[in-house]
């Protein structure tokens, strides 16, 4: 654990003969160095617990993630459901002291939809006016539907309806980002003594691979609730590794744990455990425009001979359920599909592979050939030998490639794969946040799919106001998706959690972790 330091304050307190204030610190774990603090870039991947600690959008999200008011303080929705306007806080700063204003968030949204900017999540913003022009690179980033008609007022003007557009605008990667530093910096903004954020916390210093360093941002709208002086960030891959320092009091927080250890955990620690269903899906994603991965014939093959239960129910047992199709139902309102291989035994589903691959033109004489990327963890080593255990008895030759997490990120978003593990997180507590990833103009859309269908579906969805049928339309898209297997969904994510007892005001929420603004500890 970091020393705890008296400043000066509390030092002339200790001379004067009044009982000092400790520095209150907070030791929290996170599965592997993040990729990207900048919002537009990490949010989505396991940098977002640490941006959630650093930024706050117009809307924020409370330990149950429900959307509250963030730096705005109200907002107004018109009747036609095609504009929405959000009125700030009075008095916003960023951490250096620099007033925060409504252009700010109209730079930042610009910044997130324009193609040079390389956010990944780019496409969850194409209700906004333009946005999808935008990203497609035919509309300058001037002519998205965002306005400041003042300094404290911000306008989104929509192309359709979209039920879940205040979910949206609680998210981190529209979180605001300060123009004038990234002018000047461009990205070494987010180095440590340069970055400045709108948020409960600011970076202080970060040292790859050991820890990064969050103090607590005094410009904050609510800096008076903010109760822990400073958080540590400890990026530690090795599972075991998190579960030692956490029993040796170096973590107060780990957010995942060796899953061959649940049983002890469960008899000694109790206390500290929590687990709860979350917004994810561990998958693997086929990149469907390199053969022999064109073909849906090997993909249907290869998804039918995963022994998902045999994954969650005995490699695993930490309550993760089986998928196999890509949504989780752990979305409000949205009651999952179920497809109809899930009923098969197991060995039949081994038979449908063998002929769907023989006819593939892939057999014992010539074997299908896979390369398996995957990033560098105990419990993703485990899961992927394991696949290729199931696939070798189908006749697939596997190889297991592991990488450290950043260039995983590289090779999925460059496309410079065959098969890769991967995951997503629902940024949006809707079913529409998984399924629009996978539009045929998102430049996200990892696997390559393409369906003007499904897009139709898709695009159908925010226009039915019927809460029970838009979530029947959104099922069909579903259907389609999966009918051609671009992933291949391995199980649902739980939160997996160590939480210390002397760690207060944790949540168990679908949402992710709670945020470090609203613990204290006792």
């Amino acid at each position: 654990m970091k020393p705890v330091y008296l400043g000066i304050a509390a030092l002339l307190l200790a001379l004067s003969g009044a009982p000092a204030l400790a520095e209150v610190v907070l030791n929290r774990g996170t599965a592997a160095e993040p990729p990207s603090l900048d919002p537009a870039l990490g949010a989505g991947t396991l940098a977002s617990p640490i941006i959630a600690d650093l930024f706050v959008s117009l809307l924020a999200k409370v330990p149950d993630s429900t959307p509250q008011p963030g730096s705005a303080e109200r907002w107004e929705v018109s009747d036609d459901g095609l504009s929405y306007r959000f009125y700030l806080r009075e008095g916003l700063r960023w951490s250096d002291g620099r007033p925060l204003t409504a252009e700010d968030f109209v730079y930042s949204y610009r910044r997130v939809v324009d193609p040079r900017s390389g956010s990944r999540l780019a496409g969850v913003f194409f209700p906004v006016r333009h946005a999808r022009a935008i990203v497609m690179g035919r509309e300058p980033p001037e002519s998205l539907g965002v306005s400041a008609p003042d300094e404290r007022t911000v306008v989104f003007e929509l192309e359709r309806p979209t039920p879940y557009f205040l979910e949206l605008i609680g998210n981190l990667q529209v979180a605001p980002v300060p123009r004038h530093l990234i002018e000047a910096k461009g990205q070494a903004w987010t180095r440590p003594g340069t970055m400045v954020s709108n948020g409960p916390y600011r970076l202080v210093e970060r040292v790859p691979q050991s820890y990064i360093k969050l103090a607590k941002n005094p410009y904050f709208y609510d800096a008076d609730k903010v109760r822990i002086d400073t958080v540590y960030w400890h990026p530690t891959q090795n599972l075991a590794t998190s579960l030692k320092r956490f029993r040796a009091g170096e973590l107060d927080i780990v957010l995942n744990f060796p899953p061959d250890q649940i049983d002890w955990i469960r008899e000694n620690m109790p206390e500290a455990l929590h687990i709860t269903p979350a917004l994810g899906t561990y998958f693997l994603v086929v990149n469907m425009r390199r053969p022999p991965f064109s073909d849906r014939r090997v993909r249907e093959a290869l998804h039918l001979a995963i022994d998902r239960e045999a994954i969650a129910n005995r490699l695993l047992r930490t309550g993760v359920r089986p998928a196999y199709s890509f949504v989780t139902p752990e979305f409000r309102g949205y009651p999952g599909l179920h497809l109809p291989e899930q009923d098969w035994p197991f060995a039949e589903r081994q038979q449908r592979a063998r002929e769907l691959l023989a006819a593939a033109g892939f057999g014992p004489d010539e074997p299908l050939q896979v390369e398996l990327l995957y990033d560098t963890q105990e419990e993703n080593r485990k899961i992927m030998v394991a696949i290729a255990a199931m696939w070798r008895a189908i006749g697939v030759r596997t190889t297991l490639t592991d990488v450290e997490f950043r260039m995983l990120f590289r090779q999925v978003r460059t496309k410079s794969f065959g098969i890769a593990r991967w995951f997503y997180m629902g940024s949006y507590n809707d079913a529409h946040a998984f399924l629009q990833l996978f539009l045929s103009n998102n430049p996200n859309n990892w696997p390559g799919f393409r369906s003007a269908a499904y897009d139709a579906l898709l695009d159908h969805s925010n226009l039915v106001r019927d809460p029970e049928q838009r979530q029947a339309v959104l099922l069909q898209a579903e259907r389609v998706l999966m009918h051609e297997y671009p992933v291949l969904p391995i199980s649902y994510y739980v939160g997996r959690r160590l939480v210390s007892p002397r760690v207060k005001g944790w949540v168990d929420s679908p949402g992710g972790p709670t945020q470090s603004r609203y613990l204290w500890i006792e």
